[in-house]
């Protein structure tokens, strides 16, 4: 709204918080990060020199740059959404369109009775998929142990139980309305955090970075025909949308 400060609105961007912290100590550590690539190019350049060979050497040295470099950009990308306050909905978004273009139909903030606001519905052929962001910290490991979901130390299984329901729900809905089985299935984009996999699996829920929602969708849905669109239609009618944002 005009004459609002998004300073005051946005508890991330206040002095104080974590986001606040975490960039302060990042920008403490500049000298720290210059060093240590200066040290490592110069490194590869002493090994070229003394071994006669310093083509090989400098070819070392900006491989060594572009690694670290690679690395910088990969996990301040990754800490973008926490460090922003965002709930990652939008970037999830985003990224969803390119099931868009292969037919898919794709539903944002439908509430569903009993549950609340899913962030992304997507709609194929005889199946339906629930999506939510979780927003971690560059520091909080999120991991899936004999079928149970931690983050941190905590264990969040009331969590993966409450996702399980939503899911049996929304199919139980949709194969009323269509006198046909829909199976729902529960992805949660995770923003942030350590994981120790690439896709990891809590319970009926799956979990994976959001740039791997796309591709993974694809490669377990049978095609996408005229079905969507039945099964589009009646979650129109039965879940309405949420305007939160």
């Amino acid at each position: 709204m005009i004459g609002k400060s998004i300073y005051r609105e946005n508890p991330a961007l206040v002095g104080g918080s974590p986001q606040q912290v975490h960039e302060q100590l990042w920008s403490a550590e500049r000298t720290k990060r210059t060093r240590f690539r200066i040290a490592g190019t110069v490194v590869c350049l002493v090994i070229g020199w003394k071994t006669g060979r310093i083509v090989l050497g400098l070819v070392a040295a900006a491989l060594f740059l572009l690694f670290d470099f690679g690395q910088l950009i990969r996990n301040r990308h990754a800490s973008g959404v926490w460090r922003r306050g965002e709930s990652g909905a939008d970037r999830t978004a985003r990224l969803l369109r390119l099931l868009e273009l292969r037919g898919f139909r794709v539903l944002h903030n439908r509430v569903v009775p009993g549950y609340g606001t899913v962030q992304h519905l997507v709609i194929g052929t005889g199946r339906i998929w629930l999506i939510e962001n979780q927003v971690h910290d560059p520091d909080t490991g999120v991991a899936a142990v004999r079928g149970r979901l931690f983050v941190g130390k905590d264990s969040h299984a009331h969590i993966v139980t409450r996702l399980e329901r939503t899911a049996s729900d929304v199919s139980e809905i949709l194969s009323a309305a269509l006198n046909s089985p829909v199976k729902a299935a529960v992805i949660v984009a995770l923003h942030g955090g350590q994981v120790d996999s690439a896709r990891m699996t809590a319970g009926g829920v799956i979990l994976m970075r959001p740039w791997r929602v796309p591709v993974f969708i694809r490669k377990n849905s049978q095609g996408v025909g005229s079905v969507p669109e039945k099964i589009t239609s009646a979650a129109l009618q039965a879940f309405g949308p949420s305007w939160a944002r």
